[in-house]
């Protein structure tokens, strides 16, 4: 069984593993969207066209990690994304060029450990064993430094199966893993096929976020670009605030495109599990020296910057144009 999940993972990794963006010229906006639920921002903004209302010419691209899309930057590959704040911690601590230029969402509601259905056992105790999820990421982080202190346990209780987010069901439905850390929308795709059971989400143990992350060297030569960025990014989350049954129809229709069976009654309750908390504020940054200093204790990294004063974060311009759009 573990060599059949072997086969199918690799096969998983050659098929689409980031989306990769054809090379464009200097003022196109290479734009990166997550498979998870926080990508739905620019799913939305694309196919809602409020991009292509403010003349922004744009590619976008589908990643199945936020670490891809941060790799993606740093190799110039890509103008923004949304990323972890742990692999953004990580970069940025190493002198990786990616820059913060906003919060994506705080996604602590929409993310949840599961098991499969017919598993015996009501909370993290009883599933001791192999647990999916991806090695570095920000759920891994809360996972290892608050969920298993909160229950006694240390990392040698729950060996990790380090795969992406869109391989983790695939891992509890062939026995590889004894539970997952899955997020919105796979986990309630797969749990209305009666697949998996869901036991508990990471709001009470951590406030885990997503980073939205820009090229440096196109805000710096090509502002104008994230300026009408921001402005069809904003517009989509007042889309979800104003008429979530809306964005859940687009967004619903999108996933069925690319071959989700996502319900449209299951997306309406997905979609208000994405809590908007665009900018970087003081909170923030203090929450990233807090991580980064928890991460050089881990030996992930050897020294961090103080990420309450360095250029790396910046959500200057998303600050403007949602002040100029009295977000």
């Amino acid at each position: 069984m573990k060599k059949m999940f072997g086969l199918m993972l690799s096969a998983v990794m050659l098929i689409g593993l980031s989306g990769p963006i054809s090379p464009v010229d200097a003022d196109t906006l290479r734009i990166g969207a997550h498979r998870s639920l926080w990508g739905s921002m620019e799913v939305v903004a694309d196919k809602m066209g409020y991009w292509k209302e403010l003349g922004l010419k744009y590619k976008v691209g589908h990643y199945k990690q936020g670490k891809l899309m941060r790799n993606a930057i740093i190799q110039g590959n890509l103008d923004t994304g949304t990323t972890g704040f742990s692999p953004f911690v990580g970069a940025v601590s190493k002198g990786a060029k990616v820059q913060s230029i906003g919060v994506t969402a705080n996604i602590c509601g929409a993310i949840s450990i599961m098991v499969l259905k017919k598993a015996k056992g009501t909370t993290l105790a009883d599933f001791k064993g192999t647990f999916a999820n991806k090695k570095g990421t920000s759920t891994d982080f809360a996972f290892q430094q608050y969920v298993l202190p909160a229950y006694g346990f240390k990392s040698s209780d729950f060996p990790l199966l380090s795969v992406r987010a869109t391989e983790r069901i695939a891992a509890l439905i062939t026995g590889n893993a004894k539970a997952a850390m899955v997020g919105e929308p796979q986990s309630t795709i797969a749990e209305s096929a009666g697949k998996v059971r869901r036991l508990e989400n990471l709001c009470k143990y951590d406030k885990t976020r997503m980073m939205h992350i820009g090229n440096p060297k196109t805000i710096k030569n090509k502002p104008e670009l994230y300026v009408k960025y921001f402005k069809g990014w904003l517009k989509g989350q007042q889309l979800l605030k104003n008429n979530p049954d809306k964005y859940a129809e687009v967004y619903t229709q999108a996933l069925q495109a690319r071959g989700d069976k996502a319900k449209l009654k299951d997306m309406k309750k997905v979609v208000r599990k994405l809590k908007s908390e665009p900018f970087v504020t003081a909170e923030v940054k203090n929450y990233l020296n807090d991580m980064a200093a928890k991460q050089k204790k881990l030996g992930w990294i050897k020294k961090h910057p103080d990420f309450t004063n360095i250029p790396m974060v910046d959500d200057s311009i998303l600050r403007k144009v949602a002040k100029g759009m009295n977000y």
